[in-house]
This record gives C-alpha cells, sequence and structure tokens, in this order.
C-alpha cells in the first residue's frame, strides 16, 4: 500500500512518499479502506522534532491520527456488521497518512449516509474537540467570548457553535480570509492578533487586571467595548496565549489548549488565582474511548444535521502530504488540510438505462509519460455520454466503463515528460470517458489553460461543443455574409456555433423552444419554434445547415439549400448515410484544446449543476432535452475546498524539488 513516512526529523521535505506491506487486523481491531486522512498542526510539529519526550515515535514513521474510510476486515473480537461501513476512526498511535488503516474498534465511528467521507475526516479530530470546549464552558445567550486561532480547523467550528449558543463572539486570526472565514461562522466581529498583544492590548490588559475594562477593539456591537471576555479559547498558544489571558474577566474561564506556536499560552497560576479565572488545560481536548466515541459521533449527528462544519482550505493527494504539511506552516490556510488516499468515479458496468451509473471509490489513477493528473471541479454532460451507456455506440464494456469527457480542474500530478503546466494550474479539456469523478486522468498536450472570468462550471461546459462546432463551421466553409440555419441552436453546440457564425459575419437563424428565444435574440440569433410547420417559420434563403438535433430534418434541410453539400449533421448519422449528407465526428481532445484555445469569446449558460452522487439524474435530465445551454456535474469535496494554489506553491517553493513528481 501507499504511505507518506516521516525519514527524518526536519521539515516538509523529509515527508515522502513510500510503500509498505498492508496491515492485518489484530484482536479488537478493524482494517480501514482509507479514503480520506486528516492532517492535523501537531503532525507538523511532531515531524519537525517538537514534543520528543513525550512522542514515543521514531523516524522513520508513518503520522496521522485522524481518517475516513470503509471497513475492509475486522479481527478476532469484534462483533459482526463492520465490514463495508462508511467509518471515521482516531489512531492514537499514528499511521493515519496510508491507504491502509488499523483502529481500534473503540476508537471506530459509524458515518451517516447524509455526511460524505471527506467531511467525516475533517470533523472526526476538531469535531469532538469543539463540542468539548463549549459544553466545559457552559455558554450562554450574551456570554462573552474570544477565540484565537479563529481561522483554523478548531477555531471555525468553535466560532460556530459558541455563536449558537447565543454567544457574542470575537474571533482573533491572522489575515483577512481567516477573519473573513470566522465572520462567515457567526463571529460578532474579527480582529487581528496585533490587536491582541499590541500597546493597545497592552494598556487594556493592564486596565482588566486593574478591575477596569479598556477598549482594544473598537467596540463592534458593544461586546469589545467591555474589554474584557468571559470566555476564552486559545488554540494559539505563546504570545498570543498570553494577550488573550490579560483579556479574560474576573471570575472568567481560559481554555489553554492551542500549541501552534510551540506551547500552550504561559499562565501564571498566581495570577490566575487572583483573578478567579479558571484555567482548563490539553486535558479538555484529551478523551478517552468511550468520551471520543460519544463526542465523535454527536459531531457527525451535528454534521448530518447541518449544525457542525469546519472549512477545507486545502486538499492534495496522499503522496504530496509535505505540501499540505508546508501549507500549515504557512498560517495562510483558512480551516483544514487533507489527504485523498483514493478517488470517486462514476462507472458502469453494462449497458442500461441512468440507474446502471454507480459512484465508486477506486485507487487515484497514476499519469502515464505525457499524462497528468487532475483534480475535477466539474464535467460536462452530452448526449454522447447517455448514448454509448445505453449501448447505442460499440460493444458491451468490458469491466467498469467511466463516463464523461469534458472537464475542468486543477492539475493534481505530473506524469513522466510533461512541460508547460505545473501542479495547481487551472485548465479545463477533453479526455477518455472518465471525467465525471474526483480525478481524471488527460493528455497533457489536450489541456487548455482556463480562462481566470470562467468559474469550473462554466469552463467544463466548454470542451466538447466548442470543439464539435468549430469543426462543422470548418467542414461547411461558412463565409462572412451567408445565412447559417442550426437545428437545436439552444443546446451546447448549437450556441457555440452560432457564437462563432456571429463572429464570422454571419446570420445565424435557429430552432429552439419558444421559451429560449428571449435568450438566442439578445445573442444576435433570430429563433424560430421548431414542431410542425416548421418549414413555412423558415427563411427562404439558407445557405448552410447545422444539424444538432437529430429529429429528421435534414431532408427539409437540403430543400432549403439545395445542395446536400451545404449540410452536416453531428445527431443523424442514418439520415446522413441515406441522403448524402456529411456527418461530422470528433477531431480528438487536442484538437478540443486547440479549439478553447482558439475561441476564448465562447460562453455558454449552465442549465443546471448536479453533484457527483447524481450523475443518474444529470443523464436523465440530459436524454429529456429542452434545456438552454449545457449540464455539468460537481465534485463536492474539491467544490467545497478554498485551495489557494498561490500560497500553496509558496510555501512550498524550497521543498519542491524534494517532492514526488
Amino acid at each position: 500500500m501507499k504511505i507518506a513516512e516521516v525519514t527524518r526529523f526536519g521539515g516538509p521535505e523529509v515527508l515522502v512518499a513510500g510503500r509498505a506491506p498492508d496491515p492485518e487486523a489484530g484482536p479488537g481491531q478493524v482494517v480501514i479502506g482509507v479514503s480520506v486522512v486528516d492532517v492535523m498542526s501537531v503532525d507538523t510539529q511532531l515531524r519537525a522534532g517538537w514534543g520528543r519526550d513525550w512522542f514515543p515515535a521514531r523516524p522513520p514513521y508513518v503520522p496521522g491520527t485522524g481518517v475516513a474510510g470503509r471497513v475492509i476486515a475486522a479481527g478476532d473480537g469484534v462483533e459482526a456488521g463492520w465490514a463495508g461501513r462508511r467509518v471515521a476512526a482516531l489512531l492514537p498511535g499514528g499511521g493515519a497518512y496510508a491507504e491502509r488503516a488499523v483502529a481500534g474498534v473503540e476508537t471506530v465511528v459509524a458515518v451517516p449516509d447524509e455526511v460524505p467521507l471527506w467531511q467525516a475526516a475533517a470533523l472526526v479530530q476538531v469535531g469532538p474537540a469543539a463540542l468539548s470546549l463549549v459544553e466545559a464552558a457552559e455558554l450562554r445567550p450574551g456570554t462573552r467570548v474570544l477565540v484565537t486561532g479563529a481561522g483554523g480547523a478548531l477555531g471555525l467550528p468553535l466560532v460556530r457553535l459558541a455563536s449558537a449558543a447565543g454567544a457574542l463572539v470575537t474571533a482573533a486570526a491572522h489575515g483577512p480570509a481567516k477573519r473573513e472565514a470566522a465572520l462567515a461562522a457567526g463571529a460578532a466581529q474579527a480582529v487581528d492578533y496585533s490587536e491582541l498583544t499590541g500597546p493597545a492590548a497592552e494598556a487594556a490588559g493592564a486596565g482588566t487586571r486593574a478591575g477596569t475594562r479598556a477598549d482594544a477593539f473598537g467596540g463592534a456591537g458593544g461586546q469589545a467595548a467591555a474589554g474584557a471576555f468571559d470566555v476564552v479559547f486559545d488554540g494559539v498558544g505563546g504570545e498570543v496565549g498570553a494577550a488573550a489571558f490579560a483579556r479574560t474577566a474576573r471570575g472568567g474561564t481560559f481554555f489553554a489548549y492551542g500549541v501552534p506556536s510551540g506551547s500552550t499560552a504561559p499562565v501564571e497560576r498566581a495570577e490566575a488565582e487572583r483573578r478567579e479565572v479558571r484555567v482548563i488545560g490539553m486535558e479538555q481536548v484529551q478523551f478517552t474511548p468511550d468520551e471520543f466515541t460519544r463526542l465523535a459521533e454527536q459531531a457527525l449527528k451535528e454534521a448530518a444535521a447541518g449544525r457542525l462544519a469546519t472549512a477545507v482550505g486545502l486538499v492534495v493527494p496522499l503522496e504530496r502530504a509535505a505540501e499540505a504539511h508546508a501549507a500549515l506552516e504557512a498560517r495562510e490556510l483558512v480551516g483544514k488540510a487533507l489527504l485523498l488516499a483514493c478517488a470517486q468515479a462514476v462507472r458502469y458496468d453494462g449497458h442500461g438505462g441512468p440507474e446502471v451509473l454507480e459512484l465508486t471509490e477506486i485507487p487515484l489513477p497514476e499519469p502515464g509519460p505525457g499524462q497528468v493528473r487532475v483534480a475535477v471541479r466539474a464535467a460536462g454532460v452530452n448526449p454522447i455520454d447517455w448514448k454509448m451507456r445505453r449501448g447505442f455506440r460499440g460493444a458491451p464494456p468490458d469491466g467498469p466503463q467511466g463516463t464523461g469527457m469534458e472537464l475542468a480542474g486543477t492539475v493534481d500530478a505530473l506524469g513522466e515528460g510533461v512541460t508547460g503546466l505545473r501542479l495547481g494550474d487551472p485548465v479545463y479539456g477533453q479526455v477518455a470517458p472518465g471525467a465525471v469523478a474526483t480525478h481524471a486522468i488527460a493528455e497533457a498536450d489536450a489541456l487548455a489553460y482556463k480562462p481566470d472570468d470562467l468559474t469550473y462550471e462554466e469552463a467544463a461546459a466548454l470542451p466538447v461543443a466548442v470543439e464539435t462546432a468549430r469543426r462543422a463551421l470548418r467542414d461547411l466553409a461558412l463565409q462572412e455574409g451567408e445565412t447559417l440555419l442550426i437545428h437545436a441552436v439552444a443546446g451546447g453546440v448549437g450556441l457555440a456555433a452560432a457564437q462563432l457564425a456571429l463572429a464570422r459575419g454571419a446570420t445565424v437563424v435557429g430552432t429552439a423552444s419558444e421559451r429560449h428565444h428571449e435568450f438566442l435574440r439578445g445573442l444576435g440569433v433570430r429563433p424560430v419554434t421548431y414542431g410542425e410547420g416548421l418549414e413555412r417559420r423558415l427563411p427562404r434563403s439558407v445557405d448552410r445547415v447545422l444539424d444538432a438535433s437529430g429529429r429528421g430534418e435534414l431532408a427539409l434541410s437540403i430543400e432549403l439549400t439545395g445542395d446536400p453539400g451545404r449540410v452536416i449533421t453531428i445527431a443523424d448519422r442514418e439520415g446522413a448515410e441515406r441522403l448524402g449528407v456529411r456527418f461530422s465526428t470528433g477531431d480528438g481532445a487536442v484538437a478540443a484544446a486547440r479549439a478553447l484555445r482558439e475561441s476564448p469569446h465562447v460562453r455558454l449558460p449552465v442549465a443546471e449543476v448536479f453533484p457527483l452522487e447524481r450523475a443518474a439524474d444529470a443523464h436523465r435530465r440530459s436524454e429529456e432535452g429542452h434545456f438552454l445551454g449545457k449540464l455539468v456535474i460537481t465534485t463536492e469535496l474539491v467544490n467545497t475546498a478554498v485551495v489557494n494554489v498561490e500560497a500553496v506553491n509558496a510555501a512550498v517553493i524550497n521543498t519542491e524539488a524534494s517532492l514526488p513528481q
């Protein structure tokens, strides 16, 4: 199995990809096929050599203490029913950065169906900690709360839970992105650490010790004007923690659990006793197995109900764990970093209706020479997808078959010989069937850089449509001043062709449902309602025809143009053969990438967006037709993650040469 291993104490570069034998379950244990690994800040500190007096592991070792996945084996003494279950687990002894992990069943909890495994992994450790801290704080409406590290993985759920309890929360965090995330989670106000540790804060702290309540934060909402907090959750420690302790009100509670600075807050016991401040340390976030199980189950239940969440700021594959560590150490990441140990893909084993599509977990695909792996953000849906699934094209699949031929996402891994692309580059293009997945393989020269003004959903709608439209107009030899009739102009290919034809100076007439006519007129297209009597509604003179509908309109098209050579179809192969009309087939993925680069102005409306688990519904909607533009499928995990590629690239610039490619 694949692992990420700390080879020696040091910087992120000492965390490298490797392989290890598959583990076996001992008595009372289960083996988990890991889907997602939780990365904690303490993992980075232990890797650097901090805590050697109490941390027993010595390099080489596999770090990590939290995973989510499925149980694939159980040892003696484990009751029946665990095999195959979706679970999250705490691994107190480490070993999480791997494709498979062993956990004692006492620290394994079932994941509700409503909670994705990535979300379970993100919450398996910070969820119990947040619930434990908030329970111990006994918050009431109006309680004045300060959260340091508020933009981090634990800080954000603390802000959410405290705000939900009616507390007035001040979030202290480094950087505007983290403060914005804390405000979105419910904080009444957000401040920078300098406002805690600077001269104004020192004066405020002195005033607090003297019994006054000076204002260091500007008095937002009347809370900060009090200059003190009833409850402080300190997730940072060090100097920030000391300043936060000074801001704790007489008789208040100070939770000192944060160690990112290297130590918990230096709190003088005598000062705490003088001010009657209750100080609670790391014990509040350290659990017995029974306590962990109770709190983890509660956290996942709250997540299923939408009441508990944390942000995911970075998602990288297992072999790039060093990048996750570098990003955490750079202190720019909002929320969690996660490692993916496998991919999800929509596949089918035999021809049939949409019900044959199944979302399955697969090993992360590996790029070969000249290829890249793309972390898919969105995949387009085309009629060819469901036609292949139903068996209209080709023999029955020999084994699981992927679906989807166009995608947009970020470069996730580079194959041998790839130049011109870097990890994290935003790209889009056409691939072999298999785009409806969290990760897909693409030929490097079949990808184009995604323009900044396109969302990933908009970009995923373009590759097939733009390539097909450009090819059809090229073969039709459309000239400036001519009139082009497009059957099904409101579809993806029709809209792309209309924009390209208008840019060439042609007049465009298109058949479409009446409800789309206003939009089409806005593009400059003359819309015509299809159906009975169509020939009476069309202009008498048409120079070229592109048939994108396949509804038996080829004979009429020949009559209008007077020449089957002026008609082309992408949807009616039988009619084309019978009537002598050209049937246009694709020029391939490389041609699609070239078409995207040469047609940056083409845009398609996205008719509807489906999550990955509803791919079958997207196929049903595609078969029904009568929608404007394209259907798109998104991957929930990657869309939820706010990945700051530039910050991560900057964080790993000194270790990139050591990272596995």
